[in-house]
């Protein structure tokens, strides 16, 4: 296969997921569908499919659907053998070719648009081109149309709809931003719009991995467009690094190792650590995300992290009143033990009321203890000197 060809064939899979996207999102709220399971989209009811959809990309729009075309053969080619297998009633089914190609005037193709349709017309075409075409291509699909008795062939003529000159991939997620228009605010469109599609390519990895038995119902699209868009209003922000995965502990730069030098001063164990490096990475590329989405007010993150650092100094100041002078180092390492086990399982300073996933504070609190803006020991500042200096 050429590199043109892989290309192509990458942009087919990516075209018939978005395009399912599209399709899904135009759906009755109790739409039901499937991918590759009876055909490259099924819309269902109750496991049985009521609308099969196949869909044709190509790269250069001069593809042409003529009565001899690969694509048109190939698709029913699929159709056919699914009729005589059994497994497809077309008299109770939509079948629906779409193709950024374009059917030319007067093709079979071109008389079974939704429009202005000629069934006999263009069943008598796609019978000429089966009986008198020597296309070793298509050998096999004339071949399943031919084992089609009459009434046979005239049922799945009638059932199907080409829709030739369809958006390419690109524009047809401009018809998705089209369709959240309404539901999602025009500032924000494109950043919810770009997590929807990040959860549907997700989603239909889930699916296909499953074997397709169970269909992607349009309530789990609706409901995680409100949940995505929901994360854009006054009062909270979105949160996308829930599942990241920080770097070991020895891939970090140095300047980024002072809050694990921090942790060690009070003798925080290694898992506890590794879930720290987790949080400081989570909260670091959140924030980063944020204010480069311009999604931050001015200051904001500012005022934060003032509010972090005003409760740590009220705990911290009460917790050095409560060591004695000459107090020894296990005692000093417990007690800012404790102050940063409030940190990780008892503080909620949240930057914005329903901002609430843990690892923002959390990590905040880490990039601040990495700033020595905070710091756990009582000592914190005169020991991490030392320590830093005598790090390797």
């Amino acid at each position: 296969m050429t590199d043109f060809s892989a290309n192509a064939a990458t942009l087919g899979y990516f075209y018939q997921a978005r395009f399912a996207l599209l399709r899904l999102l135009q759906a009755e709220a109790d739409g039901e569908m499937s991918l590759e399971r009876f055909d490259d989209i099924a819309f269902e009811e109750a496991g049985t499919p009521t609308q099969l959809l196949q869909t044709k990309h190509h790269i250069r729009r001069t593809a042409s659907l003529t009565n001899a075309s690969t694509d048109l053969w190939k698709t029913l080619r699929i159709w056919c053998e699914s009729v005589l297998s059994g497994s497809l009633r077309p008299e109770e089914t939509i079948l629906t070719l779409i193709t950024t190609g374009q059917a030319p005037l007067d093709s079979a193709a071109s008389l079974l648009r939704p429009e202005n349709r000629d069934v006999d017309r263009a069943l008598e075409l796609l019978s000429l081109v089966a009986a008198t075409s020597e296309s070793q291509t298509n050998k096999s699909a004339y071949e399943a149309f031919a084992r089609l008795v009459s009434e046979q062939k005239r049922s799945l003529v009638s059932s199907i709809n080409i829709i030739d000159s369809s958006p390419d991939i690109t524009d047809v997620h401009q018809q998705i931003l089209k369709e959240l228009r309404l539901t999602v605010r025009s500032r924000f469109l494109t950043l919810v719009a770009e997590r929807i599609e990040g959860w549907w390519f997700n989603r239909v990895i889930e699916h296909l991995s499953r074997d397709s038995r169970a269909p992607i119902l349009a309530k789990e699209l609706i409901d995680q467009i409100h949940d995505i868009q929901e994360q854009y209003f006054e009062e909270s922000l979105p949160i996308e690094f829930l599942e990241a995965i920080g770097p070991d502990e020895a891939d970090l730069d140095q300047s980024d190792r002072v809050f694990v030098h921090q942790l060690r001063l009070v003798m925080v164990q290694e898992p506890r650590i590794r879930l720290a490096i987790n949080n400081y990475y989570r909260a670091f590329e959140q924030r980063s995300k944020w204010i480069r989405e311009d999604l931050l007010h001015v200051g904001e993150l500012e005022k934060y992290e003032g509010r972090l650092i005003e409760e740590w100094r009220n705990r911290h100041e009460i917790m050095r009143e409560n060591l004695q002078e000459g107090s020894p180092q296990v005692q000093m390492q417990a007690e800012g033990r404790a102050l940063y086990n409030w940190v990780d399982t008892q503080a909620e300073i949240r930057i914005r009321p329903k901002v609430s996933e843990p690892y923002v504070m959390r990590g905040s609190y880490h990039i601040l203890a990495n700033q020595l803006r905070v710091g756990w020991h009582s000592e914190f500042l005169a020991l991490l000197g030392r320590v830093i200096q005598t790090t390797p």
